[in-house]
C-alpha cells in the first residue's frame, strides 16, 4: 500500500482544516493511501516530521500557509534525491501565493481530489546559504517584516487586509540599504529600499506583480530591485510603476539568475517564504532546477515543447 504523511498547521488561515480533516483523510484512503496525520505544535516542526520521517513515505502532504510548505521543503530537501517523497500542498493561509503560481483550486476538499490524482510537476526552488531552501521568494527591505510580524490572531481575523494595514504602519519606517548584487558577469552596487529573489507569479497577495516572465521550471529565479525614491514624489512614482509594472522604471530593476550573491555592510534581516530567514552581511542564493515534484491540477502541467 502506497504511504502518505500528512502534516498540518491548525492555526494557519482561520482554522478551516478542522471542518475538512475527515474529507481530506477520506480522499487519500480512497486513493490507496495508508495515511499517517500530525498536526504542527511549534516552528519549524514541519521541517523536523518532513526530514525525519519523510524518506519512509510515498507522498508528504501538507496544509497551512506558504511558510508551511515552506518548512516541509526544507526537511523534504535534505532526504536523498532517489529517496525523497513527492509533495502536495492544502492552502489553507491568508495570502496563498505560490498555491495561485501553481492552479491550485481554494476549495481544501478540490485540493486534497487534485493529489489524488497524483499528476506531479517538477519545480525549481531556492537555496539560502548553506541548510535552508525556500519555495517561492526570499527577501529583505520595505514591508518583508510585515509577514512575519504580524500576529496570527490578526491574520486570521482580517486576512490579507491584515498584511495591508501592518504595511501602512510601516511606511514611515523605510530605509536603505547599501547593498552588493553579484550573478553571472554582473556586479550592481546601489541603495535600495526591498529587493526579492522569486519564482512566482503572486507575492505578498498582489497577483501578477512580479511580471510575466516567471517560469517555474526553467533553472532560474527572478530578481527585482527597488532602488531608493529621493523624495515624495519619486516614491508615488516608484509605486506606480510597481503596480503597472513599468518596464522603463528608473526605480525598479529585474534580471534572470541562478546563482547570487548579496553583500553589505551590516546585517540585514531576509524573510523565506514570509518567515523570518535570519539577519545576514552576506548572502549566496541559488535556483536547484527541478528540485520538488508537487501535485497540480493536470491541466496546469506545461506541454512538452
Amino acid at each position: 500500500m502506497k504511504r502518505l504523511l500528512f502534516i498540518y498547521n491548525l492555526h494557519s488561515g482561520k482554522g478551516l482544516i478542522r471542518n475538512h480533516l475527515a474529507d481530506i483523510i477520506d480522499t487519500f484512503n480512497k486513493a490507496g493511501y495508508e495515511t499517517v496525520v500530525y498536526s504542527t505544535q511549534e516552528r519549524a516542526d514541519a521541517t523536523r516530521l518532513a526530514k525525519e520521517l519523510g524518506a519512509a513515505y510515498d507522498l508528504v502532504v501538507c496544509s497551512g500557509g506558504d511558510g508551511t510548505l515552506s518548512e516541509v521543503l526544507d526537511g523534504v530537501m535534505t532526504i536523498d534525491e532517489k529517496r525523497r517523497p513527492k509533495i502536495g500542498y492544502i492552502p489553507a493561509g491568508s495570502t496563498n501565493d505560490y498555491a495561485y503560481s501553481l492552479g491550485l483550486p481554494s476549495q481544501m476538499k478540490r485540493c486534497a481530489n487534485v493529489i489524488a490524482e497524483e499528476k506531479f510537476r517538477a519545480v525549481d526552488v531556492g537555496k539560502f546559504q548553506e541548510n535552508s531552501y525556500f519555495v517561492y521568494v526570499a527577501a529583505f527591505g520595505a514591508f518583508t517584516e510585515v509577514s512575519w510580524n504580524t500576529p496570527q490572531k490578526t491574520k486570521n481575523a482580517l486576512g490579507h487586509n491584515a498584511y495591508i494595514l501592518e504595511g501602512i504602519r510601516q511606511v514611515g519606517n523605510l530605509k536603505p540599504y547599501h547593498v552588493r548584487f553579484s550573478f553571472g558577469d554582473e556586479e550592481i552596487a546601489g541603495e535600495c529600499i526591498y529587493a526579492m529573489v522569486y519564482n512566482s507569479f503572486s507575492v505578498g497577495g498582489m497577483k501578477n506583480i512580479s511580471g510575466q516572465n516567471v517560469e517555474l521550471d526553467d533553472g532560474k529565479l527572478n530578481l527585482m530591485i527597488v532602488y531608493r525614491p529621493d523624495n515624495a514624489v519619486d516614491f508615488s512614482v516608484m509605486l506606480a510603476d510597481l503596480v503597472t509594472k513599468n518596464p522603463n522604471s528608473k526605480f525598479i530593476a529585474n534580471y534572470e539568475i541562478s546563482d547570487l550573491i548579496v553583500e553589505s555592510d551590516s546585517d540585514i534581516d531576509w524573510v523565506l517564504d514570509g518567515e523570518y530567514g535570519g539577519s545576514h552581511k552576506k548572502v549566496h542564493i541559488q535556483a536547484i532546477p527541478q528540485a520538488m515534484k508537487i501535485a497540480v491540477p493536470a491541466e496546469t502541467i506545461p506541454q512538452e515543447k
